[in-house]
Order: C-alpha cells, then structure tokens, then sequence
C-alpha cells in the first residue's frame, strides 16, 4: 500500500514537471487596457505560436490541441484546454512570485510590458 501510495505521488511530481505552460506579452496602457500578443504553447517537447486573446478558438498550431479558452479579467486571468484522447486541462496566471512575471524591455509609450508565464495548475472551474 505505501508503495503505490509512493509511486502515485512521483507520477503527480513528474506530470507536473512536465506541465503545459502558455507565454504572453503583455503591454499595459496609461488607460489600464490590457494588450495581450506573442502568445506561445510551451510543452515538454516544443514551443509553438499560439493566439493569445481572450475567447474560446481551436489553435491550428499545437498538434493535437483541439480547444483554448483564456479569461483575462483581472479577478481570473486562467484558461483551460483539451488536447486530443485528454480531459478538461487548467492554465492560471497565479502572480509573479508563481508564474514567472517578467518586465520586458523596451516599453516605447506604454505604461508596462510584461511577460507572463501561465502555468498548469489544478482545475477547480
């Protein structure tokens, strides 16, 4: 019993490891409005383009991913996603100590530019 009990809690280690995690720049406003561009899919094999605007889509570059749904309100910034034979999959932005908040340079005219790293995480939505 303590052995599966132990190789469960490895496996959980490595998926977790290997996690899916989504890159975006993001550039701030002096009004606050959010743009979000450069949207990349990182996983454990590749990087791939990836739309990284808010709204539900089927991105056509990151093989057998089939639906990417991101809510950037400031009270939820996540997302979730399916790739193929897989179930409901979770991605939150959980702030900058957790997810890689990242100022970018150079910033002409913008109040911030930021990389965000939005990580894998549990789905509870």
């Amino acid at each position: 019993m303590h052995f599966q009990t132990a190789l469960a809690t490895l496996a959980a280690l490595v998926s977790l490891a290997n996690a899916d995690k989504l890159i975006v720049d993001v550039e701030v406003d002096l009004n606050n409005n959010h743009k979000f561009s450069n949207g990349r899919w990182v996983t454990a094999y590749d990087t791939h383009p990836v739309d990284p605007r808010a709204g539900c889509r089927d991105p056509p570059h990151v093989p057998g991913m089939n639906w990417l749904c991101l809510d950037w309100h400031p009270d939820r910034r996540r997302g979730h996603f399916y790739f193929d034979r897989q179930g409901k999959r979770c991605i939150s932005f959980l702030g900058p100590r957790d997810s890689g908040f990242r100022w970018r340079e150079p910033c002409p005219d913008k109040k911030a530019c930021w990389t965000w790293h939005v990580a894998e995480t549990q789905c509870t939505w």
